[in-house]
């Protein structure tokens, strides 16, 4: 009897255990295949229940950690997955790298990459391009400014991080790259080659008459710096103490760069202040300018970031110059990349920069002096120089003819500098690659076949209104920009 009783007993427990477990599974049973989202509460349901009913010791940091061990001893193959969920569980700037991407990566930030020739911005369909190099792949394939690129071959970039969606249009060189694109609403592909590009810092040209010097700076880097030191020289040669400098689409660089670019400009004293985790490693780089000797507008839109944004605001800060344009990107932190013995590395965000007056830029942005947007119209004829098609244009003509030649390769985003009446070479350089990329005869002469081209070409197209330069130009003729100046605000 004892026996039976003992048997039956051991039966009733088991039982109670099947029933119990088959109570908890039911609760989450489901007839469709399980995705991602219902994999994870499946799993936050299991932490739960161990928690709550698991008899002995354990922590919620324990169960994960062990999770992990086990699940990477098991299957090695999955710890690049692991590592990509865990860094992308941060911020937006910190992300790891397999071993090929960290190598594009690397190559971009150094000024030479096997690329496609543009400069790119995240919207929330992709890769805004905001500037495309002539003689590139890029133009050679047709690509415009203003257009999005959403897909490299089957990937969607929608989202993502903007370093890793460079690292997949980029790669080895003489090898096509698949990328859709999105233009005026319309999808289509192009498949570029990809070769080795190499980056330009920028331009610097004089305006007005020669009263006003004018300096794009495409990022920070040490040739751009150079860059801007030539400038200012040929300026001060000329007797040239009003600068417009540019960073409009400008995403940043290096912290060198910048403090280097502070001391251009900016008086000695604070340039920005880097705050880490640990206060004891906070630090303040200093600019070291005893003379300031330029009035400048620096131009500024929603997609200049990080060291050029920190440039603003030390500008605004210090009062040396009006900042034109609209409210920048709002990228206020430093990262700093950290290979991996087994290949591969991370970019990670180690410290969050302010002003020289101890303002915050990270998730707020720079707000400009003069509120002046860039804005995309349907190309209209009338607000340029007109054609007359009285003569064909070569190397050395200059005149108002001259002027409507550039307008036009100006608009289409060829690297002429800013329009002015003559046609040098970088004008000459511009129709070569318009006639070559448009099956005209290619010898860099603007024909009246060549003219007719360009309006025909910009007819259906979208171009941008260059208000904030015009602003820049207005308040340094009309002698208003030390009203400017002189107002207090906050970022």
């Amino acid at each position: 009897m004892k026996k039976f009783f003992k048997k039956t007993l051991t039966l009733l427990l088991t039982l109670l255990c099947v029933i119990s477990i088959a109570t908890n599974s039911l609760a989450y049973a489901s007839d469709d295949a399980i995705d991602g989202e219902t994999a994870g509460k499946y799993f936050d349901a299991a932490v739960r229940l161990i928690m709550s009913r698991y008899k002995f010791d354990t922590s919620r940091e324990g169960i994960y950690k062990d999770t992990l061990k086990t699940l990477l001893k098991e299957k090695p193959e999955l710890l690049e997955e692991i590592l990509a969920a865990m860094f992308d569980s941060l911020d937006d700037y910190s992300v790891y790298y397999t071993q090929e991407e960290l190598d594009s990566f690397i190559e971009n930030v150094n000024g030479e990459f096997c690329g496609i020739g543009v400069v790119i911005t995240t919207v929330d369909e992709g890769l805004l391009i905001t500037t495309v190099y002539d003689n590139t792949p890029a133009k050679e394939a047709g690509l415009m400014v203003g257009d999005v690129i959403t897909k490299v071959g089957d990937i969607s970039i929608a989202g993502m991080d903007i370093s890793l969606a460079q690292s997949k249009v980029m790669g080895e060189e003489n090898t096509p790259v698949n990328l859709t694109i999105l233009r005026n609403g319309i999808s289509f592909e192009v498949n570029p080659i990809r070769r080795k590009v190499v980056i330009e810092s920028g331009f610097y040209q004089t305006v007005e008459d020669d009263t006003i010097g004018y300096i794009t700076i495409s990022d920070f880097n040490d040739h751009s710096t150079e860059l801007t030191k030539k400038a200012l020289k040929s300026f001060d040669e000329k007797g040239i103490t009003k600068v417009i400098l540019d960073l409009r689409n400008n995403p940043g660089g290096a912290l060198n760069s910048l403090v280097d670019m502070c001391s251009l400009f900016i008086p000695t004293g604070p340039a920005i202040t880097l705050e880490y985790k640990n206060p004891f490693n906070n630090i303040t780089l200093y600019a070291e300018n005893p003379q300031v000797k330029y009035n400048l507008a620096v131009l500024v839109n929603s997609n200049s970031a990080s060291a050029s944004e920190a440039f603003a605001a030390a500008v605004k800060d210090t009062k040396v110059g009006v900042v034109i344009g609209t409210t920048t990107f709002g990228k206020g932190t430093m990262q700093n990349i950290t290979r991996f013995n087994i290949g591969g590395g991370v970019k990670l965000t180690e410290a969050e920069f302010l002003s020289p007056l101890g303002n915050k830029i990270n998730g707020i942005g720079v707000k400009p002096h003069i509120e002046a947007e860039d804005k995309m119209v349907p190309y209209n004829r009338a607000n340029l120089e007109k054609f007359t098609y009285d003569r064909v244009l070569k190397l050395g003509d200059e005149g108002n003819d001259v002027l409507a030649v550039e307008e036009r390769l100006y608009l289409l985003g060829y690297s002429i500098g800013l329009p002015d009446k003559i046609f040098d070479e970088r004008t000459y350089n511009a129709i070569y690659s318009l006639q070559k990329k448009t099956q005209l005869y290619p010898y860099g002469v603007a024909d009246i076949t060549t003219q007719l081209k360009l309006d025909e070409i910009l007819r259906a197209a979208n171009v941008m209104q260059n208000n904030s330069y015009k602003k820049a130009i207005e308040i340094f003729k009309d002698n208003s920009w030390s009203k400017y100046v002189s107002v207090s605000e906050n970022q």
